[in-house]
């Protein structure tokens, strides 16, 4: 069904912008002592997301996906098809979050100095708690980016290997191939960068939660697109990504608008949707 869905993308008349298809598959491995003790345990089945990238603007979700995200313009749209209902998420970038938490800090700080003496102190305590998160939105994760001399090949693409390392542990292997020895490389690292404006952007993107930081300023030190992601804990694989099936000259046609005649509605709230 896939292989018709993109035939008809190929076939469409409207061919004035054409954008990047490609596929990310997401394997639970965990070869760590936590793993299922039964060597007949069922393995986990490959999580397979088809993506679209375009001057910077990203769809998670093919044809015949239940749950579509569109990142563009700042905002996140959550399409959801059985309920034919339009999610928007706005505010939902790291520099927003981040300036939204100083401004929360600021009108706290503010009623505290208005509050009654017998009120001040409790008032004082949710100025220090909400500034505690506020720092915690912008403190950086120190990643160690070290290549090494191993070479793969992912869906007959060549790459190399890099290793991440945090506080002296390595947490993944990423190979990378140069973006321009990759069709439509450009394009995708374009996407990838959009993505990492966004908390968990690297999950989306590289199947990687960085947590809170923006991963992508040290990333693109690597100057590649990763073609395949190894996660490792307590020094063993837990999973592993390939991309694969890029497929360049897509039409865009209306995979980066919003579905005609769903519900638009606002929400959740972006602090919830943060906080899940």
């Amino acid at each position: 069904m896939r292989h018709v869905a993109l035939a008809a993308l190929l076939l469409s008349p409207v061919l004035a912008k054409a954008g990047v298809i490609y596929q990310i598959t997401v394997r639970s491995v965990d070869q760590t002592n936590m793993a299922p003790d039964s060597p007949a345990a069922p393995a986990p089945t490959p999580v397979v997301r088809e993506y679209f990238v375009e001057d910077g603007k990203v769809r998670a979700g093919g044809a015949h996906a239940k749950t579509v995200f569109l990142f563009k313009d700042q905002t996140v749209y959550v399409i959801d098809h059985p309920a034919r209902t339009v999610r928007v998420l706005k505010r939902v970038t790291l520099r927003q979050v981040a300036a939204h938490y100083a401004d929360v800090v600021k009108q706290l700080e503010e009623a505290a100095a208005r509050a009654p003496p017998e009120e001040r102190a409790e008032a004082l305590r949710k100025v220090a708690d909400m500034r505690e998160m506020s720092d915690r939105m912008r403190q950086p994760v120190i990643h160690e980016y070290r290549v090494t001399v191993r070479s793969e090949s992912v869906d007959g693409h060549a790459c190399r290997i890099w290793e991440e390392h945090e506080k002296d542990a390595k947490r993944l292997e990423i190979c990378v191939a140069p973006a321009s020895e990759l069709p439509g490389g450009a394009e995708i690292l374009n996407g990838m960068k959009t993505l990492a404006q966004f908390r968990q952007g690297s999950m989306v993107a590289i199947g990687v939660d960085f947590g809170l930081s923006e991963w992508w300023p040290e990333f693109a030190s690597l100057e590649g697109v990763p073609l395949l992601v190894r996660e490792f804990k307590f020094d063993s694989m837990i999973s592993e990504l390939t991309l694969t099936g890029v497929r360049q000259g897509v039409p865009s046609a209306s995979l980066l608008n919003l579905p005609d005649g769903y519900q638009v509605e606002d929400g959740p709230d972006y602090v919830q949707w943060y906080m899940r």
